[in-house]
């Protein structure tokens, strides 16, 4: 009986040791850091665009830069804490900042969602997986887009920045005799969105692009 009890009591012993080390182990990473929502925080974007007009049958490129600056928070109408997105525009590195437009944006426990011109758009979802798929169109009316995870946690660099970890969000993939579509965004810890690319084109029978468009976002630089 005394060896008995001897062996409860090391049992006991060896599961409340496993309850412990459990407590006391590192959180799950769930991702949060690749979308930050802090006031104050901004970041600067290089912006190149390429139109193409079926009408005039011209080409036009722009080279422009955005700032996304957050601005305030506040309590949206579903008691949750949103950020005020400001978003400005310049011609050049030394041109002035001119305001564009407002955007709100929403970091909760399973999500990451901007409000970009009226559409809100669930653009992370947490925790962060490798080849996660949801609908980025959750919670608009343009029909489901399967975004996914298309590399997470991939240190790199942009320039002369490097970023500690990275994850790709695939948001669309469409290549056919007569058109492209493709969507991609990139977000590094502490930063957010590093380089987006965009590409909507329309081409003839033969191959030739006829209109559409063809942008990319990449980061210059970011502060708090």
């Amino acid at each position: 009986m005394r060896y008995l009890s001897h062996i409860g009591i090391v049992l006991l012993l060896i599961v409340l040791f496993a309850a412990c080390k459990k407590q006391n182990a590192d959180p799950v990473e769930m991702g949060y850091r690749y979308f930050p929502v802090n006031t104050g925080h901004w970041v600067i974007y290089d912006v190149d665009s390429i139109n193409y007009n079926d009408f005039t049958g011209t080409i036009d490129s722009f080279n422009f830069q955005v700032k996304e600056y957050v601005q305030s928070a506040f309590v949206d109408n579903e008691g949750r804490t949103s950020q005020r997105l400001e978003r400005y525009v310049r011609s050049t590195d030394t041109a002035a900042w001119v305001i564009r437009d407002v955007w709100f944006e929403t970091r909760t426990v399973s999500c990451a969602e901007r409000v970009e011109e009226n559409i809100r758009l669930v653009k992370l979802i947490f925790p962060v997986r490798e080849s996660q798929q949801w609908n980025g169109n959750t919670y608009n009316t343009l029909g489901e887009q399967i975004y996914q995870y298309e590399t997470i946690h991939t240190p790199g660099a942009i320039g002369n920045i490097p970023l500690d970890s990275t994850l790709t969000v695939l948001q669309k993939s469409i290549y056919t005799i007569i058109g492209e579509d493709y969507q991609k965004e990139v977000y590094a810890t502490g930063i957010g969105l590093v380089y987006k690319k965009y590409v909507s084109l329309v081409k003839d029978p033969v191959g030739n692009i006829t209109s559409g468009i063809d942008y990319s976002y990449t980061l210059k630089s970011y502060g708090n």
